[in-house]
């Protein structure tokens, strides 16, 4: 039997679909922007857009006995690692081939400036480099000790013992007590077994008192001190407390930049005719940029909105401080506003609020409940442990049965294992550890 011969067949349907158009799209990726990268997009738009006219926002950096100006030349001088190292060597009186191990030698210190890498490896590398021989073991260590003799002390470290070590003074009439300290008790003394290390030593608490200040101005992690610095974080939300006791949400405008057709593109575009080749080119350059100006619009009333219900829903936050927050999904919100979730989610991404207690990401306002039935968020449970351990006498610590008694007295009832697991994540040891003798 032949095989029945291709035909072509209509038939009918019907089938839903969500198109989006550009200017929608647009709109929700501006809207995921924080400020500084929604300025950048801005600025990025306008080097290909003449008609769009975008000014960066100026904000107030100035303090008092300061400047904008002192900010930005402090942040511009402050030098890498690799540079301090440069002008280190500069004042030094190395020989050449010296100095240039030494270079090398900073280029493999990872950001603590320490040197984890094995002394075979080191050789390795080094004779791969032109140094010295891969069995020259001698050049290498010389080149660490030429390294580690350099400021800050600390530099060329392979542990945390010998960059506190390479700190200390050996004309330090306390060096001998400071080094045993530091090789034989760092363990103790994380744990503040205090008891312990003072009969080892043979010395008093109060002699070990001030041993443990003076080892507290020793940096272990030299290196960190050059790390390039973090951004400030802008807040574009703030709540302010008003005088009637009532608080108020609003937008920071100073954090936005100022997007807008620039008139002079539309005065050439109608003095030219619309059947102009000008005007064929500019007219949708000034689509483009009317386009932008209302995303920019429709970001602004968005985050007000979900601010302002945000704020609304985490009143008590505002009054008690964090502790007070309550659990919030986003998806809660979405419905109260009749936005979708994505649209909550793209609104506070990347985006944080000045509030009466500090700046804090707009996404911590939506904290997950905890495991407990107390109704309060997992932060609260956390803050609630910390501070009843903070406020524990040191010479009789709680045992756990003991705190999870009193921290059920304050409506926060959980099970020993769930107390652990807070107390593992917030660096609290047992109560054994946490015993301080006299």
């Amino acid at each position: 039997m032949r095989p029945a011969a291709p035909a072509l067949r209509q038939s009918q349907g019907l089938r839903q679909e969500l198109l989006l158009l550009p200017q929608m799209l647009q709109s929700l990726e501006l809207l995921a922007l924080p400020a500084q990268e929604l300025c950048e997009w801005l600025e990025r738009q306008a080097e290909s857009n003449e008609a769009l006219d975008v000014r960066r926002p100026q904000p107030n950096l100035r303090q008092e006995g300061g400047s904008s100006d002192w900010v930005a030349e402090q942040t511009a001088s402050a030098p890498s690692l690799a540079e301090h190292i440069e002008s280190e060597l500069a004042l030094s009186e190395l020989a050449p081939e010296r100095a240039l191990a030494v270079r090398w030698l900073a280029t493999r210190l990872d950001a603590r400036g320490w040197l984890v890498e094995s002394e075979e490896e080191l050789c390795q590398a080094g004779a791969l480099a032109g140094l010295w021989s891969a069995d020259d073991a001698l050049s290498l260590r010389q080149a660490v000790a030429a390294l580690q003799q350099l400021e800050p002390r600390g530099l060329g470290a392979r542990d945390l013992c010998e960059a506190l070590l390479l700190q200390l003074d050996p004309q330090d009439p306390d060096y001998a007590m400071l080094a045993r300290l530091i090789e034989l008790h760092l363990e103790d003394l994380a744990a503040r077994r205090l008891h312990r290390i003072a009969c080892a030593l043979s010395i008093t608490g109060e002699a070990l008192e001030a041993l443990r200040a003076r080892l507290r101005v020793l940096d272990p992690f030299p290196g960190t001190r050059f790390t390039p610095p973090v951004a400030a974080i802008l807040p574009e939300v703030l709540v302010e407390w008003n005088s009637d006791g009532t608080y108020e949400v609003r937008l920071d405008t100073r954090q936005w930049p100022a997007a807008r057709v620039d008139p002079a593109a539309e005065e050439l575009a109608r003095s030219q005719g619309r059947t102009s080749e000008l005007a064929r080119y500019l007219r949708p350059k000034i689509e483009a940029a009317r386009s932008i100006r209302n995303a920019l619009i429709q970001r602004q009333r968005t985050l007000a909105r979900v601010a302002a219900a945000l704020f609304a829903r985490q009143s008590r936050f505002l009054r008690d401080g964090p502790q007070a927050l309550v659990p919030l999904a986003m998806h809660e919100l979405a419905a109260e506003l009749e936005l979708s979730v994505s649209t909550i989610s793209r609104t506070v991404q990347g985006k944080h609020a000045q509030t009466p207690h500090g700046i804090f990401s707009l996404r911590s306002f939506f904290p997950a409940a905890s495991p407990d039935d107390s109704g309060a968020t997992r932060s609260a449970i956390a803050q609630a442990v910390r501070a009843l351990y903070a406020a524990e006498d040191p010479q009789h610590p709680f045992s756990d049965a003991e705190a999870l008694e009193r921290l059920a007295r304050s409506g926060h009832r959980m099970a020993r294992r769930t107390l652990a697991k807070h107390r593992s994540e917030l660096g609290i040891p047992s109560s054994y550890a946490r015993r301080v003798l006299r």
